[in-house]
């Protein structure tokens, strides 16, 4: 990256005038600095009073946006604490470190803050920033940028207020005056204070959102006095708290008079209105008047831990590019905004709504099985834990999966029969062709992934619904970290795709899962290798090049028959390449469809003698459409962890694989050779327990949990899938219509 580089950023140049794009160069970190690519910029109220002048700092040109995410590009002299591909959010105060305050660990207090980024330094509503590698904080591989982004200011500012200044206990009851983003996470965190919340709003929508994130009730200030209200649901006695999120005149007064004796109002938001106080009511009913200003370090990373392991829910109304910025703030001055709208420098602009789902056991299912994939890939197997998850799922597909339930009822398993997880019926896989699996409407669905349509012909294809990719993108994130790169730093390892792009095949669930692993793990300069018109051969033979000249490892990964073709093009003119160490390979999908096969071993061979990559770093995942997770080799894994033992496929934490007789599905012993049977609590939309078409042995935990692929089933073993299709067919009454037996 040159100095003279420039980068496209929104800047703020004064009270009044309006926020545009320009062009301006990147920065570079200094001694002690770090240079951020910015993932996601939360747009927040801030840049609204900066634009109408009630903050007015003196800092212009200034690039806004205090709520950043992203990933550590380069670093200066000096810096260990992270280094280039870490995944960060900025912590926006960079304290003088000097002063009482900043030496209590309270930087957002500091008499002589050397900078605010966003406020009198440059933020994030650009593709890069330069911040103290001191003020970043770590997150971990399942929270999504723009969940930090959101929360980096909203909720770390309502965990100070309800914490550090409120102080709100057990039992008390709170006032949220204002229903923002500030206000969805104090409704959280007050209720895990063990509060009872109020939320006051004007917007049906917005109040509707409150009562789902947790809100014991809500009130309409356009049809209700919040403060006559609040003494009604109080029985005259007032509020403990009441965080004034608005302050307007009219909402001050209010705030004030819906305060019980001893009660604390504690200012959030601010305006250019004043409050007009009678001292006599404050001193004769103790009343205490508290504010709060941003958060300490400290409260960034507690935010950045509850989310993660899903207590605190970011509420994003939407993604968008740069270019979006000014009508995204006429849309937040208009109170046409729910929860944060998230910029992604570089992207286009999404009307896609991700607010926070509703506090239904749906949501929950989803907390809590992202809590177990957030322990990562090496997390305990703990079978109380996973036991508890699966049958509480299971409870939750029987009542809300209509084909699934009758298929359960037929088999003579319901919630109140099954006992353990071994004891939940498993759709055969081809039931995700000939029915349609899902909890929740596919119209609402975030993404379909079908199968390529190899086995049935494409007019068969399975079909797997996904409300959102939260539980999917975790899994993918903490398994291919666990397995493939378990022993390099995210970004610092090239990888190319031998793979068409999400752009290409958008229902491909292979394409989305490289487009994540690239984007989150790669170098800068990853992507995809193929083309409409098949390899792009220059750009493969320029990253081998690149790769054997400079010593650095590359990693290729791609569909398995992808390679077949790469080697037949390097035959013909005789190629071979010395990777250096570390480099890797991951290939998937095997050779079925395909014009010809070649075996596992064979593969292997071309691997080493082509391209120089040994054995034991060339991994295969075994993945389907119709799963979440993916089973990749222990082989890295194995030599990272210093584990010895035969090549298997691992089973993450949050996933169970059983072999079962194809006859009986009853389990078989170590060994022993049966149809795949799988358990994974990331399929919370369709259904946790799905019997594979595939044969293998397990393994058993003295090796870590795993089982062997063999292939595919074949005589007896296929005909055992085929009985238990024709028992969901025979179930939902799709037999006819599924053209029977596939």
């Amino acid at each position: 990256m040159t100095a003279t580089a420039t980068m496209r950023a929104v800047r703020y140049h004064g009270p009044g005038e309006p926020f545009h794009a320009d062009a301006v160069p990147i920065p570079s970190p200094r001694t002690g600095e770090a240079l951020v690519r910015v993932g996601a910029a939360g747009i927040c109220h801030t840049e609204l009073h900066l634009r109408d002048g009630t903050l007015n700092l003196g800092v212009a040109p200034l690039v806004p946006g205090h709520e950043i995410a992203g990933l550590v590009e380069a670093v200066g002299e000096g810096v260990a604490t992270v280094r280039p591909g870490d995944r960060v959010v900025v912590y926006y105060y960079v304290g003088c470190g000097r002063c009482v305050w900043c030496r209590q660990g309270q930087e957002n207090l500091c008499r002589d803050v050397v900078d605010q980024f966003g406020f009198t330094a440059d933020g994030g509503y650009a593709e890069y920033v330069v911040v103290p590698a001191r003020n970043l904080v770590a997150l971990p591989p399942d929270l999504p940028l723009e969940d930090a982004a959101a929360l980096a200011c909203s909720a770390t500012t309502a965990l100070h207020a309800v914490r550090a200044v409120a102080d709100v206990r057990l039992g008390e009851t709170v006032v949220i005056y204002g229903v923002g983003a500030v206000g969805y996470a104090l409704i959280q965190l007050c209720r895990l204070a063990g509060a009872r919340v109020i939320a006051v709003g004007r917007t049906p929508t917005k109040l509707a959102l409150a009562a789902e994130l947790g809100a014991d009730e809500t009130i309409n200030a356009d049809q209700l006095n919040p403060a006559v209200e609040v003494r009604r649901l109080t029985d005259d006695e007032g509020a403990d708290v009441v965080f004034e999120l608005v302050s307007s005149t009219e909402t001050m007064e209010r705030s004030v008079a819906m305060l019980r004796r001893r009660g604390r109002l504690v200012f959030i938001g601010y305006s250019q209105d004043r409050l007009l106080l009678n001292p006599l009511e404050f001193v004769v009913k103790e009343l205490q008047l508290r504010a709060a200003v941003g958060n300490t370090y400290g409260e960034l990373a507690d935010v950045i831990r509850l989310a993660a392991t899903g207590r605190l829910r970011a509420t994003i109304d939407r993604t968008i590019g740069l270019d979006d910025v000014p009508a995204a703030l006429d849309d937040l001055a208009a109170g046409r905004v729910t929860g944060r709208v998230i910029i992604r420098p570089g992207t286009a602009a999404s009307t896609e709504r991700v607010v926070a789902q509703p506090e239904s056991e749906a949501a929950r299912l989803d907390a809590d099985i992202l809590a177990v994939i957030a322990e990562g890939f090496a997390g305990p197997h703990d079978d109380a834990r996973f036991e508890e998850l699966a049958l509480r799922l299971f409870a939750y597909q029987f009542a809300h999966n209509e084909p699934y339930r009758k298929y359960a009822l037929r088999t003579g398993r319901t919630p109140e029969t099954v006992r353990g997880w071994r004891d939940i019926p498993a759709v055969p896989i081809a039931a995700f062709k000939a029915a349609t699996l899902v909890c929740e409407p596919i119209e609402e669905a975030a993404a379909v992934f079908m199968s390529s349509g190899t086995t049935g012909g494409a007019e068969r294809r399975s079909r797997h619904y996904h409300p959102h990719l939260r539980l999917y993108d975790a899994s993918v994130r903490a398994t291919f970290a666990g397995t493939v790169v378990p022993d390099v730093a995210p970004g610092a390892l090239p990888m190319l795709a031998l793979f068409p792009p999400p752009e290409t095949l958008p229902n491909s669930s292979l394409a989305h899962w490289l487009a994540l692993v690239m984007r989150e793990f790669g170098a800068p300069g990853s992507g995809f290798a193929i083309d409409e018109h098949g390899l792009d051969l220059p750009r493969i033979l320029a990253a081998l090049r690149e790769a054997e000249r400079d010593g650095r490892p590359l990693c290729l990964l791609g569909a398995s028959f992808s390679f077949v073709h790469l080697f037949d093009a390097l035959a013909q003119d005789d190629l071979r390449f010395a990777l250096p160490p570390g480099s890797r390979v991951m290939d998937t999908g095997g050779f079925k469809g395909q014009s010809r096969e070649i075996g596992r071993g064979e593969l292997a061979t071309l691997l080493r003698d082509r391209l120089g990559v040994p054995r034991e770093y060339s991994v295969n995942m075994y993945g389907m459409t119709e799963h979440s997770t993916q089973f990749i080799d222990s082989t890295i894994r194995d030599r990272v962890v210093g584990t010895t033992g035969p090549r298997h496929k691992l089973v993450p934490p949050w996933a169970r694989t059983l072999v079962v007789d194809p006859e009986t599905l009853e389990e078989l012993p170590e060994g022993e050779s049966g149809l795949l049977l799988h358990y994974d609590l990331g399929n919370r939309n369709s259904a946790l327990a799905v019997l594979s078409e595939d044969v293998g042995y397990a393994l058993g935990y003295a090796l870590g949990g795993g089982f062997e692929l063999l292939g595919r089933a074949q005589g007896a073993e296929a005909r055992g899938c085929s009985v238990a299709l024709d028992e969901l067919l025979a179930a939902v009454g799709q037999a006819d219509r599924a053209g029977g037996r596939p």
